[in-house]
């Protein structure tokens, strides 16, 4: 017993192998307490110091006032049986101290929990009434998708220990594990209306709609509506992993390769093999090439109208995955140079889309709208200097989760304008939406509000599939520069970057060419 090996816990920190006296002399001198974790080589689990005998002294037993016997009658002897002595509640400090802790030769993250000290965790379920813990869980889940600083969001109780039970016992990766599950279950509902909406138009299909489509035609839009629901399928496959980062990851990935390469893929296919276009073949030449074209012109205007979507969806998912990313990595520079590249690319592709609207229906509630919409990622630009650098104050990351918050209340905004733009407008006698039978488009229209609700759950996919992304990027790219900066060739890239700096960078003063001071 004498030369056991043991680990012990303090303040996070997992120090050992020991001999048994040296875990004495800790309690000795008052470095490991009573609830503090221990765990002897050969054993099970780690267990609190106190239940290790010898270890402390033990308790003697609180002193009992005596009862005057003129009182109290005297009471028959109590069996010496275990059901005399129930046992007590576990205390408030026990149960903190029964958090699971990994086994020696694991890493212990010095920044996640303590098996001591506690931190604030999403309120659990406090009854027990039929549907109570779906509708606390749903209400923790959309707070999570939602917050502005997705960081801040702790793990539950349960999934604490699901995590920890699966080995990730960093602080910041159990938090993004956590918001990655909370965004994919609140995206699975959407997109699995959407995909639901797609399958019925394709099942519901009139005579005189499949008159115009060959078979391979009609097989391709059956393939279509079926490839909706590889984001509702991968977005809950996703979720239930989100102990598995990587096999979690795998799902997002596919599911949005296949919910976009599908629906690009059959729209580049020959319109000759989608339609019927039955040509006489005594046509002219010349009348059955013009039908051709006519064919194949009001197909691409469908396909962009189906790929709309997807394509709207893009812009803010990779906006928001960039800015959750820095919100979780602030000192990693991938998610800010990824934001400041990505957007306006973005930007200028997406608007360049209604451009041909612009012209058509020229509108001052249109135009607003648009410029509300499309261009309000651009606001992140007034955040340069802190997205391009390491960020370490909180102060900082305050102002980049305001900064989201606003760029999200200006396009809803724009899209409260462009609705109120679309039931005002008219072509001709009609308005392009209203409730009247003279308005193009009806409210309780299913075809458009398919389009809306694919729009947000696709929105919402894309930002767990392009933060997935960052993440890798950013992990090669500090796993590069660490394995760079220790080779010989590290110095003269130094000396190389000093001498473009000092060609392409502004200088201070007038004439000065010496460089600064080195660092002692």
């Amino acid at each position: 017993m004498e030369s056991s090996v043991w680990y012990y816990v303090v303040d996070g920190a997992q120090v050992g192998p020991v001999e048994l006296a040296d875990l004495r002399a800790a309690v000795a001198t008052g470095k490991v307490g009573p609830a503090d974790l221990v765990w002897q080589d050969g054993t099970p689990d780690w267990v609190p110091a106190r239940t290790v005998s010898g270890l402390f002294p033990p308790t003697p037993p609180a002193p009992v006032a005596p009862t005057p016997p003129s009182l109290t009658p005297a009471a028959p002897a109590a069996p010496a049986t275990d059901d005399a002595y129930p046992l007590a509640a576990p205390s408030a400090r026990m149960s903190t101290a029964l958090v699971p802790v990994p086994r020696p030769g694991e890493v212990l993250s010095l920044d996640d929990e303590s098996p001591v000290h506690t931190r604030k965790r999403e309120p659990e379920p406090k009854t027990f009434a039929p549907g109570s813990e779906l509708v606390v869980l749903t209400q923790v889940l959309v707070r999570r998708a939602f917050h502005p600083d997705p960081s801040a969001c702790a793990p539950t109780t349960d999934e604490g220990a699901k995590l920890t039970a699966a080995g990730v016992m960093d602080a910041t990766a159990r938090k993004f594990a956590v918001w990655r599950r909370s965004v994919l279950f609140i995206a699975a509902v959407p997109c699995a209306f959407a995909a639901l909406l797609g399958l019925i138009d394709a099942l519901s299909m009139e005579n005189s709609e499949r008159e115009i489509f060959s078979t391979f035609g009609i097989f391709l839009q059956f393939v279509q509506a079926l490839a909706l629901f590889a984001l509702p399928v991968a977005a809950v496959f996703g979720a239930l992993a989100y102990d598995r980062l990587s096999v979690s990851s795998k799902w997002v990935l596919a599911g949005g390769l296949v919910s976009l390469a599908v629906p690009l893929a059959i729209a580049f296919v020959p319109t000759d093999w989608m339609l019927d276009l039955k040509i006489d073949g005594r046509a002219r030449v010349a009348d059955a090439a013009l039908k051709r074209m006519m064919t194949g012109m009001v197909m691409g205007i469908t396909f962009y109208i189906a790929l709309m979507p997807a394509i709207l969806s893009l812009l803010p998912a990779v906006a928001r995955a960039c800015v959750r990313m820095k919100l979780f990595l602030p000192e990693s520079l991938a998610p800010g140079w990824g934001l400041v590249t990505s957007v306006p690319l973005c930007v200028l592709l997406t608007l360049a889309t209604f451009v041909l609207l612009y012209h058509v229906a020229s509108n001052m509630l249109l135009i607003l709208g648009l410029v509300l919409w499309i261009g309000a990622p651009l606001l992140y630009f007034t955040k340069f200097d802190l997205f391009t650098r390491p960020l370490t104050a909180p102060a900082e990351r305050a102002a980049i989760a305001r900064a989201s918050l606003l760029v999200f209340g200006l396009i809803v905004a724009g899209i409260f304008l462009l609705v109120i733009y679309m039931f005002t407008t008219q072509v001709g006698d009609k308005t392009l939406l209203g409730f009247s039978k003279d308005a193009f488009v009806r409210p309780w229209t299913l075809d458009l509000h398919k389009i809306w609700i694919d729009y947000v759950g696709r929105s919402l996919f894309l930002t767990v599939f392009f933060s997935d992304i960052l993440l890798r990027i950013a992990l090669s790219v500090w796993r590069e520069e660490r394995a760079f900066a220790a080779s010989p060739d590290a110095a003269g890239f130094d000396r190389t970057m000093t001498g473009l700096g000092s060609a392409m960078l502004p200088r201070g003063g007038s004439g000065g060419t010496s460089p600064p001071n080195p660092l002692p």
